[in-house]
């Protein structure tokens, strides 16, 4: 059976949200594979990345979709390099079993359109085969919660035992570990686009740790999401200089009856620890207002983990983190900094 991979278009949405919620055993209906969202995903104009974002394999004698992978471009901004370096990470990967090796044909040519991939999370299907691609691991990712609402997190327990025992766990958890009050206050301001202010932000970041460089296009793009429309945000300091800026998301529930407030994006100019404590203390009190019980975020360099803690976060879980740089482009021993706007976790 020959197939060959081309470019997403428009005519192939339909037929794209079949294939993934068969292979990926999701109701028909799934947020991440209706067609209003793949559009946007894949085919809305983006200015900082002109060039396709998805690549369907299609069966040459019937047409029919055999393989997707999805490509969200970026570029690494890091310590001691002179420009930023372009990059990417694959979502939304999947290949039919009767064409068993269509999955490493679409991720080869997914890895032409950029120097450096890589990976966080993902099934362990995924995790096996990007390991023989060449991917290597670097130090995890870490999920943080913080429970902003415990008399909903008892009722949401439920009365089966376990299910009680485990939210009177997490409530006494938020009790052992409540906030402290910040060291520097910031001022949180609601924006409906970012300018320029982003590109001075990535610079400052990028000079302690390997961080991705968000544009102001990238991020207005994150705004135009058709379902669930971040709250984007700005940070300032005393003085009326912005100091970084922030996306924030109520992605889909999983059935439960407790809403999760993700930190989608969350980016401040140094690494100073106070800074990051009263700007997580500002994005969780907005989730709160926004309806969350549960705000969530992502991160690894000390200094976060630490503002994290002073600002009630508790972690959770690990993320695998996999790179792939044949060229050895980035410091590898350096701090990398990953958000949820990275690895399509912004808004699933």
């Amino acid at each position: 059976m020959s197939t060959v991979i081309r470019p997403l278009a428009e005519a192939d949405l339909e037929a794209l949200s079949r294939f993934l919620t068969a292979g990926f055993q999701t109701p028909a209906d799934a947020e991440f594979a209706a067609v209003d969202l793949l559009r946007w995903k894949f085919l809305d104009p983006r200015d900082d990345a002109p060039g396709p974002r998805s690549f369907v394999a299609v069966d040459e004698s019937t047409g029919a979709i055999v393989g997707h992978v999805g490509v969200c471009p970026t570029a690494f901004a890091a310590p001691g390099l002179d420009a930023a370096v372009p990059a990417l990470h694959m979502i939304d990967w999947l290949g039919s079993r009767e064409h068993r090796s269509v999955g490493a044909s679409l991720m080869r040519r997914a890895h032409e359109t950029a120097p450096v991939q890589f990976g966080l999370g993902g099934s362990r299907a995924g995790r096996a085969v990007i390991k023989r691609g060449g991917y290597e691991p670097m130090s995890p990712v870490f999920v943080y919660e913080r429970l902003l609402s415990p008399l909903r997190r008892l009722r949401a327990g439920g009365l089966a035992p376990k299910s009680a025992a485990r939210a009177a766990r997490d409530v006494a958890r938020g009790l052992v570990h409540r906030p402290g009050r910040p060291a520097l206050r910031l001022e949180l301001e609601p924006v409906s686009s970012f300018g320029t202010e982003v590109v001075e932000v990535v610079r400052g970041a990028s000079r302690t740790a390997v961080v991705t460089a968000r544009t102001p296009e990238r991020l207005n793009y994150a705004l135009r999401h058709p379902r669930r429309k971040p709250s984007g945000f700005l940070f300032r300091d005393a003085d009326g200089r912005v100091r970084g800026f922030a996306l924030a998301t109520l992605p889909p529930g999983d059935g439960g009856r407790l809403v999760l407030g993700r930190v989608a994006d969350l980016l401040l100019d140094d690494d100073d620890p106070d800074a990051w404590h009263g700007a997580l203390l500002l994005l969780s009190r907005e989730m709160g207002q926004l309806g969350a019980d549960v705000a969530q975020a992502f991160a690894s360099p000390p200094w976060i983990v630490e503002a994290l803690r002073r600002a009630g976060f508790v972690a959770r879980h690990p993320l695998d983190f996999n790179l792939r740089d044949r060229e050895s482009l980035l410091p590898h021993d350096a701090t990398f900094y990953l958000t949820p706007i990275e690895a399509d976790y912004a808004y699933t």
